[in-house]
This record gives structure tokens, C-alpha cells and sequence, in this order.
């Protein structure tokens, strides 16, 4: 009995001891490839370097690439116009992202997803409605519609680090759809 004892005892030790010179093994590992890729990004003052060693990741700026802007009339109502592009494109109002939020614990959760998407919604019922968001990892879409005589008018921005998505046949579609989607011709 005292030998087993004594063999637990000495087991402990030496993997404790193995333990040690395995996390200074692992830091010095961790901290040349830091240290290389510093080094490879340089070392200026807007590194991601939070000053302990450790990097801060940082969201990517939405703010990044170009736009392309087009604008046409559609012969529909303003407010029937913004309600089928917002159904489309699946926009939601400040109200409907706070009556997410309060819903319970867990809907927060669900609300700062669509916050994630940079949601764009500010409406004035029957004179003009502006809305827009995210699309797919890099765009995002702006539509301005004011009222015009008994129809509308759509100011449609496009913004994306990408120019290929600013020009040719991709933008070009984007513009059909949405008109088609304000004049009731696509759903």
C-alpha cells in the first residue's frame, strides 16, 4: 500500500513538472508566431497589437470601396412601393428590432443579428421612406423612395469594396429588381 502511495506521489510530480515545461513550450511557440506575424503586417501604430502581446480583432469597415447610385419612377403609390420592397428585401424598422429585443433574454440575441446587417429605416407615411441594409458579406443597399405625383420615385445607392458589383449586368439586375419589385411585376 505505501508503495502505490509512494508511486501516485512521484507520478504527480513529474507530470506536474511536465505540465510547466509544456505551457513555457506552448507560450514560446505562440508568441514567435506573434512575433512573425508583426512582423510580416509591420509594426506600425495601427497594428492590431492591443500593447499586451495580444491582438484585437477589429470588425472590417463597411465604410471601404465605392458606390454606384441609379435612379427611375415607378407608376405605384409611395407607400405601397415601400411595402413590397420592404417585405422583398426583408428590411425591419428601429420598432420591430426594440419589439424583438424585449421578447425575452434570448431574442437580444436574435436583434443584435439584425443590427449586424447595419439595418436603414426612417419613414414619413405618404410623402417618402428611406431603407436599406447589408447584402451578402461586403454590399450594402440603400433605397430612398419620395412621392411623385400619384407614383414614386427610387433613389437607389449601391456600395461594395467589389467594382465588378458596380457595373455591367450584376448592377444592372439589382436596378431591374428592385424596380420590379416596387412596381408589383416581381415578388
Amino acid at each position: 500500500m505505501n508503495r502505490m502511495l509512494t508511486s501516485g506521489v512521484i507520478c504527480a510530480l513529474l507530470s506536474g513538472c511536465a505540465g510547466t515545461e509544456f505551457a513555457d513550450i506552448n507560450k514560446n511557440i505562440s508568441d514567435t508566431a506573434f512575433s512573425i506575424s508583426k512582423t510580416l503586417r509591420g509594426s506600425d501604430s495601427d497594428s492590431m497589437d492591443s500593447g499586451n502581446g495580444m491582438p484585437v480583432l477589429t470588425k472590417a469597415s463597411s465604410s471601404g470601396g465605392q458606390s454606384a447610385s441609379k435612379q427611375f419612377s415607378v407608376p405605384v403609390d409611395i407607400d405601397t412601393a415601400a411595402a413590397r420592397l420592404k417585405r422583398h428585401y426583408g428590411y425591419v424598422s428601429v420598432d420591430e428590432i426594440e419589439r424583438i429585443r424585449s421578447k425575452d433574454r434570448n431574442s437580444r440575441w436574435s436583434a443584435a443579428a439584425i443590427e449586424d446587417a447595419h439595418p436603414v429605416w426612417e419613414a414619413v407615411p405618404g410623402s417618402s421612406y428611406r431603407m436599406g441594409g447589408d447584402v451578402g458579406d461586403n454590399d450594402h443597399m440603400d433605397i430612398e423612395l419620395e412621392k411623385n405625383g400619384s407614383g414614386t420615385r427610387l433613389y437607389v445607392t449601391y456600395k461594395s469594396p467589389i467594382a465588378s458589383h458596380l457595373t455591367g449586368s450584376t448592377f444592372d439586375n439589382v436596378m431591374s429588381q428592385v424596380r420590379q419589385v416596387a412596381s408589383g411585376q416581381a415578388r
